[in-house]
């Protein structure tokens, strides 16, 4: 990723001409609340500022519970998230009730004046895809980020572009990473964890690619320039759903830019065979064929 991602990051987010009096002066401890952005999760959040260090942070704000146990159960499911701490997953800062009795949770704040940056609004702006060099490394850390969380105990499962906040420098870092599973107390699994590796697999073909790996995706050495063709078996057994990794440990180390990738690639079993571009052309012409005579 590059240092473009977030240029025009000023400071401090100002507050917009629309936001009332009320607003202007609402506080949870030393922030103050400068401007609601759209919902996460089903959570508020707010761009708030902290006017002690003059910085910018992210206030997630969850409904409100009357209810002793529920509170703590709460909390201590959302605490749990932040033993975890890693440079691409949002970091965590504080968490507590605010006097409506609604979990509060502080985090940085990624984005620009404009608000938030994601990697879906990323690769709009570059037209569906990054350069190589940017798409590999951006699939590095989201890998990265998956083991971390995973050795501690904590899965987010299938993980989509829009859920993936792009800082002002070009790094990413996944939003309330395991945030939903943690709410419903669902414990890891295998299937969750694979699920979360597919789809970090997915988001890497379609950085690397412009295209949506669908069941007659295109092998990416066809497409991308000098791209080193054991990319194009890491991604078949990546996205494969019954054959794929099982974890992001085994993906990092089958990934091609590190020194065990012919070795670990070989402990798979050969993939379903990709579909070739030629061949996918062919076979569009010749359905499209068949049609016009029938």
């Amino acid at each position: 990723m590059t240092d473009d991602a977030g240029e025009g990051q000023v400071k401090r987010v100002q507050e917009t001409d629309c936001m009332g009096t009320q607003n202007r002066q609402s506080y949870f401890g030393p922030y103050r609340l400068v401007r609601q952005e759209s919902s996460v999760h089903g959570l508020d959040r707010w761009i708030v500022l902290d006017e002690q260090c003059n910085t910018n942070h992210v206030l997630y704000r969850f409904a409100a519970s009357h209810d002793i146990a529920d509170r703590r159960r709460l909390f201590g499911s959302v605490h749990a998230l932040s033993r975890v701490n890693h440079p691409h997953l949002l970091k965590l800062e504080s968490l507590s009730f605010d006097d409506h009795n609604r979990l509060c949770v502080i985090t940085p704040y990624t984005g620009n004046q404009d608000g938030f940056v994601t990697l879906e609004d990323l690769l709009i702006q570059r037209d569906a895809k990054l350069e190589p060099v940017e798409a590999i490394r951006c699939l590095a850390h989201l890998l990265e980020a998956s083991q971390a969380s995973t050795d501690g105990n904590i899965v987010h499962g299938s993980l989509a572009t829009d859920e993936i906040l792009v800082d002002r420098r070009g790094s990413v870092q996944v939003e309330l990473h395991g945030l939903t599973n943690a709410l419903a107390h669902r414990d890891p699994s295998a299937d969750l964890i694979a699920d979360e590796v597919r789809s970090i697999v997915r988001i890497g073909y379609l950085m690397l690619v412009g295209l949506e790996p669908g069941a007659e995706r295109v092998a990416p050495s066809r497409l991308v320039r000098k791209l080193d063709r054991l990319w194009d078996r890491w991604f078949a057994i990546g996205l494969d759903p019954v054959d794929g990794f099982s974890n992001a440990a085994q993906a990092l180390r089958a990934l091609p830019i590190n020194e065990t990738a012919s070795e670990a690639l070989a402990e798979h079993p050969s993939p379903r065979p990709q579909v070739q571009l030629g061949s996918m052309f062919r076979r569009k012409f010749r359905t499209a064929s068949e049609r016009s005579r029938s």
